[in-house]
């Protein structure tokens, strides 16, 4: 039943993404010649196709592999047994010779290993196939420590670990050895996401043992120490296939600095701020409890917190190493030295400290509605009000000074390079995104807030208690308030120092004499990226800065060439931006 639900799940899914994808090219003259119908309904049925057979085989697979348990994990053995076989000797033939007119045509024709349809197709067999043998790999792992285990598991770790290893093998011969393809990238981030799960794990294990935690759900607990194990050796082969192995030959494309970016460095200290903080809050109710039994108690969280500030550091640090080590080719502003994907760090985490010392505002604020109106409400940890005071306190602690830091290093920039770290497409998205979501999350929490004080209004029960029931959206109003308002004055400020520039493309190749001071005015007049290269065939007449100022200033914001000649005229080439 779960594998036909799974591959009913996924036809729907390919069928809603292929109508959509119809729907918005249905005026376009490349659907007319019906290679664009031709491939979605092929791709569409050799995934359908691989799922049923993988299914089937899966299921006679775990029979001859476990043929003496077959009743303790299926009902109805007869019925499974011919949807199984059905699936299996159907689906197999029929895979095979799709699969192999998709070759023939793959290699007759080189613009259908391009075509969307091929690469959904490789990208969804992939994340499905890798998903399953995620899944597979703890349960074999589980048994081999001594858990119960059943054919089915290591069948589907062979049907479907089989099939991810052959459809990398396809996709990496079609795109290339060094490109990181969205396929990669997804199971990099689950490998990665599994194995510091794992690590996390067996962290808080060791450390449950060395301060004897005395709890019921206690990190002592084997159960932990076999699930972290289980998961880590899931995982760490996912990610060294898919990461650590090909890391130093990939691109430095946009997936690839996504990977590293969201999913490592924000990753990574989103986890060891959480970790932080659940720590930090977990030893003050402790300190605040004394050394009694139910203090002791409230020290549960304790081991994994740590696993968690352990794990997510070490995870941000390698990749921030490998973020620097990895020469990204990246534009440099020529006075600071910023390239953008150093901007697009520090913004990144800025945003990481501020979104969890909002969260801590929000519940600092909710304490202090419960304080003045005597509530008893279980909010965080147990149901002492004090407990809600200092988990909010140990997100402000631990959130604020990380935002700080980061933002800190942002206006150092901002004075060292007004103009062109105001210009930066990282700064906008951080304060337009911010400004937004702080704006949207007012108003929302704005028309609840309302919601529940007329509620009370008509029914005649205005009072304390109608306070608390708003207390989340008067916390939320509070917070995005000032997040939004801080923000708004931040985006003044930059488009008031901007306004006073004059606009002009945002990249510049100047091509005539050598002379560096006319390339830092035309940066400084333009705010833009601007190169300077020599002239040989010619000797160019000095720049003519009045009138490079002017053609600059009345060009669209985009790329320009602009080539002197001997006699100090200028010719300007817009071009598409590198």
């Amino acid at each position: 039943m779960v594998g036909s639900l799974v591959i009913a799940l996924v036809v729907i899914a390919v069928a809603v993404w292929g109508g959509r994808r119809a729907l918005s090219r249905g005026g376009s003259p490349h659907v007319t010649d019906g290679a664009s119908i031709r491939r979605f309904f092929t791709y569409a049925v050799l995934l359908g196709l691989l799922l049923v057979a993988g299914n089937g085989v899966v299921g006679l697979l775990a029979r001859v592999l476990d043929p003496g348990n077959p009743t303790e994990y299926l009902e109805g053995l007869d019925e499974m047994l011919a949807q199984q076989t059905a699936f299996a000797v159907v689906g197999v033939p029929l895979y095979v010779v799709v699969a192999a007119w998709t070759r023939s045509r793959v290699r007759d024709d080189p613009s259908e290993a391009g075509s969307r349809g091929f690469t959904f197709y490789l990208t969804a067999a992939q994340v499905v196939s890798l998903v399953l043998t995620l899944l597979a790999v703890q349960a074999t792992v589980g048994w081999a420590l001594g858990a119960p285990q059943m054919g089915a598991q290591f069948a589907e770790l062979l049907v479907w670990g089989g099939s991810w290893l052959a459809h990398r093998f396809v996709e990496r011969r079609v795109a290339g050895r060094d490109v990181l393809t969205v396929a990669g990238l997804l199971g990099a981030a689950l490998g990665l996401g599994s194995t510091a799960a794992g690590v996390v794990m067996l962290v808080a294990h060791v450390v449950a043992q060395v301060l004897q935690i005395p709890t019921s759900q206690s990190a002592m607990d084997p159960s932990l120490l076999q699930l972290g194990v289980m998961t880590l050796v899931a995982g760490l082969p996912v990610w060294a296939v898919c990461w650590v192995v090909p890391a130093r030959r990939l691109q430095r494309g946009t997936l690839w600095h996504v990977l590293v970016l969201l999913v490592g460095v924000a990753g990574g200290l989103l986890t060891a701020v959480v970790g932080a903080s659940v720590a930090l809050d977990r030893v003050v109710v402790w300190l605040v409890r004394g050394t009694g039994a139910d203090a002791t108690a409230q020290l549960q969280a304790l081991p994994p917190a740590i696993g968690a500030l352990l794990v997510g550091s070490l995870v941000w640090l390698y990749h921030r190493s490998v973020l620097r080590a990895g020469g990204t080719g990246a534009e440099t502003a020529p006075d600071t030295g910023r390239t953008e994907v150093r901007r697009a760090y520090d913004y990144l985490l800025a945003g990481v400290g501020l979104v969890a010392a909002a969260v801590g505002l929000v519940v600092m604020i909710v304490a202090g509605v419960e304080g003045l109106t005597g509530a008893d409400v279980v909010l965080v940890g147990g149901s002492d009000p004090v407990d809600t005071v200092i988990a909010a306190g140990t997100l402000l602690v631990v959130g604020g000074p990380v935002w700080w830091l980061f933002w800190r290093r942002v206006e150092r920039a901002v004075q060292a390079d007004p103009v062109a770290e105001r210009r930066s497409g990282s700064r906008r998205v951080y304060v337009l995104l911010l400004f937004g979501v702080a704006g949207v999350a007012a108003v929302g929490a704005l028309l609840v807030g309302v919601v529940g004080v007329l509620q009370d209004v008509f029914a005649g029960s205005l009072g304390p208690q109608t306070l608390q029931n708003v207390r989340y959206p008067l916390g939320i109003i509070v917070t995005s308030g000032l997040v939004a308002a801080y923000h708004w004055t931040v985006l003044r400020a930059d488009r008031g120092v901007l306004g006073e520039q004059q606009h002009g493309p945002r990249y510049v190749l100047l091509v005539g004499p050598a002379d560096p001071d006319v390339a830092r005015e035309a940066h400084a007049r333009t705010g833009g990226v601007v190169n300077l290269v020599a002239r040989t065939d010619v000797e160019a007449a000095p720049w003519p800065v009045d009138e490079l100022a002017a053609t600059l200033a009345g060009l669209p914001d985009a790329g320009v060439v602009v080539v002197a000649d001997d006699k100090g005229g200028l010719r300007a080439i817009p071009v598409t931006p590198p």
